[in-house]
């Protein structure tokens, strides 16, 4: 990810002078020249950056020799003068050494330490997740390594300033419908609705690669069904040609037994629908099964399952999972 791409999206994230913006970087030593490069750029626009390494290594070590009395109350307000927020993930954040795991009393430390940290940083005024286009993100895309890296770099290479545009005008034309039915495949149909939920936009300041806009559905009142040519349960598994059957709200079936299984093992209100998503980047051009791509390309649709408290939604879950699709949408 060169300086240019970084500036483009620090312009979008909307960062002002004088502002104090945390750069959490997730990675290791030997890629600290990527952190440096958004601190140079953060300075360019007038602003202060504050380097902060969440290197698994190091992370290994200190939570190996932390007490129990490390990370108190008095630790979190350091933060207290931040107003953004950046992660900037080499690899998926949060997630430890697996050695760290096997000691059960460190591995509680570190959860406490990472939960409060996340509420801590959560309520600043903005707080983004940038996915750098590195090999450790290829392979947990599943991804080959230079088709992840070339497509990421495209899909964050696009005109900031058109998409933000592009998105208040579809948001602005379906703002106030009450309903949608979207229909796929040859004959599904599913019915969701709007009442009193707002859209959502994102156009650079939250979910990076960006471009879409979202709403919450009413929960309990999505009913049909909906066809999806694929479906993806995590990279090893891709199903073809699947049609799911909605009820009040939840997912109760589906032609496939691998995905039947799966709604089986979901936790509590992880069947209902969450959230409905269009993509509007003009820099996505094809599915690739990677969701973090494929939810924002332009033409697709995509409905989320599980929590939707972050967005207008009252379904509370400990997960959050989108299954992306291309269809028709009839707004009411």
């Amino acid at each position: 990810m060169d300086r240019r791409i970084i500036n483009k999206i620090l312009k979008a994230i909307g960062i002002d002078k004088e502002q104090i913006v945390l750069l959490q970087f997730w990675g290791e030593d030997s890629q600290r020249h990527i952190l440096h490069n958004f601190s140079y750029e953060i300075l360019s626009l007038g602003a202060s950056p504050i380097e902060f390494q969440q290197s698994r290594l190091v992370n290994y070590e200190m939570f190996t020799n932390a007490l129990d009395t490390c990370f108190n109350d008095k630790y979190y307000s350091i933060f207290d003068n931040i107003d953004i927020v950046i992660d900037i993930c080499m690899y998926k954040a949060v997630v430890p050494l697996p050695k760290l795991a096997e000691n059960k009393e460190k591995m509680n430390l570190y959860r406490k330490y990472m939960s409060t940290l996340f509420s801590t940083l959560s309520k600043k005024k903005k707080f983004v997740q940038i996915r750098v286009p590195s090999e450790e993100n290829a392979i947990e895309s599943g991804l080959e390594s230079s088709i992840f890296i070339e497509k990421m770099n495209k899909a964050y290479d696009i005109d900031y300033d058109d998409l933000k545009k592009r998105c208040e005008e579809k948001a602005s034309q379906i703002e106030g419908k009450s309903s949608v039915i979207i229909k796929t495949g040859a004959n599904c149909e599913l019915s969701l609705y709007l009442e009193r939920r707002n859209w959502f936009i994102d156009a650079g300041d939250g979910d990076l690669p960006c471009g879409e806009i979202s709403i919450a559905p009413v929960e309990e009142k999505t009913n049909g069904t909906v066809y999806f040519e694929n479906i993806f349960l995590d990279t090893d598994t891709k199903l073809d040609n699947v049609i799911l059957t909605v009820e009040n709200g939840k997912i109760i079936k589906s032609d496939s037994h691998i995905f039947n299984d799966f709604l089986n093992e979901l936790p509590p209100n992880g069947n209902i629908i969450c959230e409905l998503g269009i993509g509007m980047n003009t820099n996505i051009e094809k599915l690739t099964g990677y969701v973090v791509l494929d939810e924002k390309m332009a033409g697709t649709f995509h409905l989320g399952i599980g929590m939707n408290t972050l967005f207008g939604g009252k379904n509370e879950c400990p997960m959050h999972m989108d299954f992306v699709g291309i269809g028709k949408l009839l707004f009411y």
